[in-house]
């Protein structure tokens, strides 16, 4: 097991989401002219084209998963910058060290 796979599984998601529709077209195109030559009266083609269809389906899930994962974190991550840019200016910490100094001189006495 890939011990980064939590880093690299994002990326494959998002690959397969697109490279998958392409190999489906491949793949049925291939069935279609293998039923096309061996039996023509018969199409079975279309269970074939059904499950990839399945799989794309699943594939496209995941992939959407995948992003509204990522967009909430990355949103997430944004307010907190937002909210913490501005609480730890140079003035926040005089202010706070000042609110706080009287409270350390009578502890201290």
């Amino acid at each position: 097991m890939n011990p980064l796979s939590f880093i690299t599984s994002p990326v494959i998601d998002i690959t397969r989401a697109v490279t998958y529709p392409f190999k489906m077209i491949f793949v049925v195109g291939i069935c279609a002219l293998v039923n096309v030559m061996t039996s023509p009266g018969v199409w079975w083609v279309h269970w074939v084209a059904f499950g990839m269809g399945i799989g794309l389906i699943a594939v496209w899930a995941r992939a959407i998963k995948t992003l509204v994962a990522t967009i909430g974190i990355a949103a997430i991550a944004y307010f907190a910058y937002r909210y913490w840019k501005n609480r730890r200016t140079p003035d926040a910490i005089t202010r706070t060290l000042a609110e706080v100094k009287p409270f350390m001189h009578k502890a201290a006495a």
